[in-house]
């Protein structure tokens, strides 16, 4: 989809988009793809795939996109590649087409940026580093930056550590409910109550689902 309107017009043309996943959509473009939005038209024109929180690659080409207004930075995270992958097209399909599994793939990754507490604690402790994706993908606590967090007013992570959590979120659908529940041991105080209650809430409807599917087999 294209578009050169303002971005109050261009968000309208995201109403059949799964509510859970409107807060991973941009205000304006994040990334691009260099094969299917040449740098050499102006105006650029807005292709929806760069408003896309959930993306790593091109819908249309598939190819990685990239950044639109910095330097690219690598992937520390490209072992996890397939996985990712997997992550993209379930948020997609979640988003696109309101397809799910056994819960929300966008809600799983809203779980995974929550604040963990590791152990034992690390040498000089920092509490905004350590967040429950951690507990599946070691490696991003040692490249996560300050910086790079989301936050309630921008929720998306940068497309170098957008693998992780797309990976991340892709295992533990894969993995289904009991996962949340060996995850919630990596918190404490009132962030361990915050991910009960957001996994019980998410727990339940697939409790009854399977509950539903048992009985059909009776």
């Amino acid at each position: 989809m294209f578009s050169t309107e303002p971005a109050t017009v261009r968000r309208m043309t995201f109403s059949n988009i799964a509510q859970t996943s409107r807060r991973l959509i941009a205000a304006r473009p994040l990334q691009s793809c260099s094969a299917c939005h040449p740098g050499d038209h102006e105006p650029r024109p807005i292709l929806r795939s760069q408003l896309l929180g959930w993306r790593i690659t091109c819908p249309l080409c598939g190819d990685v996109l990239r950044h639109s207004a910095e330097h690219d930075r690598p992937s520390p995270f490209d072992r996890y590649r397939g996985a990712a992958l997997i992550g993209e097209r379930l948020l997609d399909d979640e988003a696109e087409r309101g397809v799910r599994t056994w819960t929300s793939p966008a809600e799983i990754a809203r779980l995974l940026l929550m604040r963990r507490v590791p152990r034992p604690l690390p040498r000089g402790y920092e509490p905004w580093r350590f967040r429950v994706l951690g507990a599946i993908i070691p490696d991003l606590d040692d490249v996560i930056e300050r910086r790079s967090l989301p936050t309630p007013a921008s929720p998306i992570l940068p497309l170098n550590l957008r693998p992780a959590l797309l990976a991340g979120a892709a295992i533990v659908e894969r993995a289904g409910p009991e996962m949340l529940k060996m995850l919630r041991a990596n918190m404490m105080g009132q962030n361990q109550a915050r991910f009960s209650s957001a996994i019980d809430e998410i727990m339940t409807p697939a409790s009854r689902s399977m509950a539903s599917s048992q009985l059909q087999l009776i």
